[in-house]
């Protein structure tokens, strides 16, 4: 698919929640950046979106264009995002939650021209709040914009200090293609058979932090929804733990020691063994990479470190409980 130049593809993959999507796609609409296109895939919703973004179609500027999906089963956040960033045909590219929405107008616009006014420069970060919170996701909140060093932002902040929504990050969509993002993402039947909930992992943002610098301002840009039933609070989504990040952070370690980049291969190494750690032995994650030994060296090591702290930790778990029945018997006793 051929990328249309200076178009800007902001990609939803939604599912319900339409008083939070028409928000979002407000918020869009507020941009004072053109041109840009709009692409919803509509995850089976059981409450279609189709009248809403129909609606919204209608309101569109010249400029703007919504392009409408719906699924006909449910594939899941993971894959439906693989689906809309797909389908997207612009030079740049935002992965919008459908329930996260933007508050600064001239937010695009101030990116790109961040992105195309320094060499080397593919991506963009900015900061965001938390919904009915005064808390922003970056700690730091300066509105001017400075250039960063990708490799050394991956290895010392990204999963760390700097850990940005997807609502303020833009992506140069023609470097990804050329470093063919796709190869990073895992596909439906190979999860199913590793009994595992992939994510998305920051892979775009660490391809493109390989190749060249980073655009980055505290100025808060977005607001990130927290309803009660996203993805992030559900019990299939802890349960899978460091399996979901696994293939994506190994594959991403060969791609950076094949580049010699030092700094993305530690801060791969520290992901898979010490950061996200897988509970146990995946024999179907190791044979989706053809039992690479390097791979079962890093999940033997990452499977070690769970346990171990599970065992450090489980005397201090033993006095929460303690403490919170006391504190209860004492509740009952005198008040």
């Amino acid at each position: 698919m051929i990328s249309k130049k200076g178009l800007i593809s902001v990609v939803i993959p939604a599912f319900n929640k339409p008083e939070y999507t028409s928000k979002t796609i407000d918020s869009l609409m507020l941009q004072t950046y053109r041109p840009m296109e709009i692409i919803l895939s509509d995850d089976n919703s059981p409450r279609s979106l189709k009248d809403l973004v129909d609606q919204k179609k209608s309101e569109c500027d010249s400029g703007l264009c919504i392009k409408y999906f719906r699924q006909k089963v449910n594939l899941n956040y993971y894959w439906n995002l693989q689906f809309v960033i797909g389908e997207a045909t612009g030079q740049y590219i935002v992965l919008l939650d459908h329930d996260d929405w933007l508050i600064d107008h001239n937010y695009f616009s101030d990116s790109i021209k961040a992105i195309e006014g320094h060499a080397n420069c593919y991506l963009s970060i900015a900061n965001t709040f938390f919904e009915n919170s005064p808390q922003t996701i970056l700690n730091f909140y300066y509105n001017n914009w400075h250039y960063v060093d990708g490799p050394a932002l991956v290895k010392n902040q990204l999963f760390t200090t700097i850990h940005p929504s997807r609502s303020t990050i833009i992506l140069c969509l023609d470097k990804l293609k050329e470093l063919d993002y796709k190869r990073y993402f895992v596909d439906q039947e190979s999860a199913s058979k590793m009994k595992v909930m992939p994510d998305e992992a920051f892979v775009l943002v660490c391809l493109l932090a390989s190749v060249g610098n980073i655009a980055l301002t505290g100025r808060v840009v977005s607001v990130r929804g927290v309803p009660p039933e996203s993805l992030s609070r559900t019990a299939l989504w802890h349960k899978t733990g460091g399996y979901k990040m696994f293939i994506s952070h190994f594959l991403l370690y060969q791609y950076f020691k094949k580049i010699e980049c030092r700094d993305g291969m530690q801060a791969m190494s520290h992901n898979l063994i010490l950061r996200y750690p897988c509970q146990g032995i995946n024999i179907e994650m190791i044979k989706y990479l053809n039992f690479n030994r390097l791979a079962i060296v890093f999940m033997v090591l990452g499977v070690l470190w769970f346990n171990l702290k599970r065992i450090i930790l489980f005397p201090r778990q033993i006095l929460v409980i303690l403490r919170s029945t006391m504190i209860c018997i004492a509740k009952k006793i005198f008040l």
